[in-house]
């Protein structure tokens, strides 16, 4: 066999896989999910309630349907809510994106309680694992005295169907790509390629480092 079909044949083989690892994954996503006899705990969850006084509040109804738009939950393994990377796991309202924004017919009265910016991913979501420096975009819950933190057991009570045949053969595509680098010749025959960041310095943070660095010399 000429080794140009060779590599051909290699390279179909890989992308038949890939379609049956797809069919796999859609399969077991799609899986029914039914109730546990025994429900058990898995952990903390902390999120949001409202303060029993808000209710007597001349805003009251409207901070009962703002709530459950804004409203989201943290959840821990263990009742300190700490990050495995040592930083506390803090309770923030959700940020509304613009497209949610539009499509939602809010009048004044709730609007107001929102501000417009692009506020920075680590002050709005702190356990979140992307890159820093990083913002998003969208409507901001600014008047939050009428929100309580409430924590309670995180009660697994559902479970996802469990396909023994499905999983062992993802775990056998996955070791063949793995032993025969799979995952790097199907990004090169998607044209997939690694996107760098360019972690070069902001204008503004140039200029303080050269100040401080002035300050350094003329201390010496």
């Amino acid at each position: 066999m000429p080794i140009h079909d060779k590599y051909l044949m290699r390279d179909k083989h890989l992308l038949r896989l890939e379609r049956e690892l797809n069919r796999l994954h859609q399969a077991q996503w799609r899986a029914p999910i039914i109730p546990l006899e025994h429900p058990y705990q898995r952990g903390w969850m902390k999120t949001y309630q409202l303060r029993k006084d808000a209710l007597h509040h001349p805003e009251g109804t409207v901070f009962q349907a703002v709530l459950p738009v804004v409203n989201q939950r943290v959840t821990s393994r263990h009742r300190d809510f700490m990050h495995k990377n040592g930083g506390q796991l803090v309770l923030r309202p959700r940020i509304i994106a613009v497209g949610e924004w539009v499509r939602r017919p809010w009048p004044i009265s709730h609007q107001r309680l929102f501000a417009y910016g692009q506020w920075e991913l680590e002050n709005i979501y702190p356990w979140t694992g992307r890159r820093y420096r990083e913002c998003i975009r969208g409507f901001r819950l600014m008047r939050t005295w009428w929100l309580e933190e409430i924590v309670g057991p995180l009660m697994i009570t559902h479970q996802r169907v469990d396909l023994p045949e499905v999983r062992s053969r993802i775990a056998e595509i996955e070791c063949f790509f793995t032993l025969n680098l799979g995952r790097e010749r199907l990004n090169k025959l998607h044209d997939r390629r690694s996107r760098w960041r360019d972690h070069t310095a902001s204008a503004s943070e140039q200029r303080a480092s050269s100040a401080f660095a002035d300050q350094i010399v003329l201390s010496e």
